[in-house]
């Protein structure tokens, strides 16, 4: 099995707290299920807090879909992973995801002597 993470980014159209409601309960019975299926969820929410050290974010995209909450598992390969992640109930309340693989950060050669 290998890791990968989704990436959700909320949508600009706001629910109602009816909505938000509805979408925790689906998403607990869901990640129940992923779970007993071993898919070793660990969810992350994100605050809405952001800063953008570096590379300056052009005004007119700062705040559209962002990111709000990241999910790693375990699958397979991506193919499963990307059907683990279309069965996700946030694809319901105007939450866009991206899946992608995980890996070790890359560790520098030892110099030669």
């Amino acid at each position: 099995m290998k890791q990968f993470v989704i990436l959700f980014r909320q949508g600009p159209h706001p629910l109602t707290d009816a909505d938000r409601a509805r979408r925790q309960a689906a998403i607990s019975a869901w990640a129940r299920e992923q779970n007993a299926a071993g898919h070793k969820l660990e969810p992350r929410s994100l605050a809405p807090d952001v800063t953008h050290p570096g590379i300056e974010v052009p005004p007119e995209t700062t705040g559209l879909w962002p990111v709000t909450a990241l999910l790693f598992l375990t699958a397979r390969d991506l193919a499963e992973a990307t059907q683990v992640a279309a069965s996700h109930p946030a694809k319901d309340y105007n939450v866009s995801m991206e899946v992608r693989p995980g890996a070790p950060p890359a560790v520098p050669a030892a110099p030669t002597p």
